[in-house]
């Protein structure tokens, strides 16, 4: 089970929240304004660090408090429990789990992988070539687990590299940074083609399901595919030192989405956007559950947005496929069809009953 019980304390309008939640579905209903999105918020702020509607945790301390706090217990398939827990206060973010400093996020994120299909999801489709970068290292990283040092070490030499052109360093020197940039590099590139081994026929998938239109994804690593790395960075190295920047590489990897074989951006309307975001995400969740079956949490905010009834629907027949725990929110009990058994919360100016 991913997520057994959440306290959230002083985010946004929240004052003192505690709720135990289900295993499968959980549903939450209120007016717009009463807290059911800053809910969704500590969910996701517990296992990633931050909120899905803004990287600046300081946004979500409440007004008239002196930081954020959310708190929760995960309990595993075989019982084992262990408690987490992410403060902010002063500027300064203090993670724990079971009562210990966590090194980083990352190690929540190992215990709660927490995904989010929301309104600004759009920016999956919409965004630039980070975005997408970003959301494919996600997945790499909840399937490697070496590859969070992998990309580190990468990123590191990309700034000594960068620094070196910079400051025209000598042609020895930059050759050095190139030769472990290159095989820094390569690694990241094959752990990212492994994954989307596993990923694109799960976008495929949910692609057919959610839009009844074909869904691709095709890979571009950031260099050209018939060479190798160090032979491109000692191609541009003039260049490089021109621009003060490395070009090539892993930093400019893009994930190009295609609907009908056309360019998604150019393709979709909006609501077709979310729909081929929620296909993204679902299938990256679809891929973790296939590996480790029921510790992810997806957060749905408002499903109904930007959706006629029969794409609500077959997002809805979608969500039911996964091996996950969801939390789902809308506005009324008529815009979300609820399973029986499962609990429904109600949220009013901040406050959470239990219906």
């Amino acid at each position: 089970m991913p997520l057994r019980r959440i306290r959230i304390t002083a985010l946004r309008c929240l004052e003192e929240v505690e709720l135990d939640l289900h295993p499968e579905r959980n549903y939450i209903f209120g007016p717009n304004g009463a807290g059911k999105t800053s809910l969704l918020e500590g969910i996701f702020l517990l296992g990633r660090g931050r909120s899905f509607r803004t990287r600046q945790i300081r946004r979500l301390v409440r007004r008239g408090s002196d930081g954020v706090a959310v708190f929760g217990t995960v309990v595993s398939d075989d019982g084992v429990m262990q408690r987490l827990g992410i403060a902010y206060r002063s500027g300064h973010l203090q993670k724990k789990i079971d009562g210990d400093e966590a090194a980083g996020m990352a190690d929540l994120a190992r215990v709660l992988p927490v995904h989010a299909l929301d309104p600004s999801m759009h920016a999956l489709v919409e965004g630039g070539p980070s975005e997408r970068r970003r959301f494919l290292d996600w997945g790499v990283f909840h399937v490697e687990q070496s590859y969070l040092e992998s990309w580190k070490r990468y990123r590191r030499v990309l700034s000594h590299r960068n620094a070196a052109l910079k400051r025209t360093g000598t042609d020895g020197e930059l050759h050095s940074w190139s030769v472990a940039l290159a095989e820094a590099g390569e690694a990241v590139d094959a752990s990212r083609r492994r994954y989307l081994d596993l990923l694109i026929p799960s976008v495929a998938n949910f692609g057919r399901q959610l839009l009844a239109r074909p869904l691709t994804l095709r890979y571009r690593r950031g260099w050209a595919d018939e060479e190798g790395l160090e032979a491109v960075l000692a191609a541009h190295k003039e260049r490089d030192r021109e621009n003060g920047n490395t070009e090539a590489g892993p930093h400019r990897a893009e994930l190009v989405l295609l609907l009908d074989e056309r360019r998604a951006q150019d393709e979709a309307s909006r609501g077709q956007q979310k729909l081929t975001a929620a296909a993204l995400v679902l299938a990256q969740v679809a891929v973790e559950s296939a590996l480790r079956p029921g510790r992810s949490v997806v957060v749905i905010d408002d499903p109904a947005a930007e959706l006629d009834g029969q794409s609500l629907g077959r997002l809805l027949g979608a969500l039911d496929e996964l091996k996950a725990q969801l939390v789902l929110t809308a506005l009324a009990t008529e815009q979300l069809p609820q399973s029986p058994g499962h609990p429904v919360f109600h949220v009013e100016q901040g406050k959470v009953r239990a219906q």
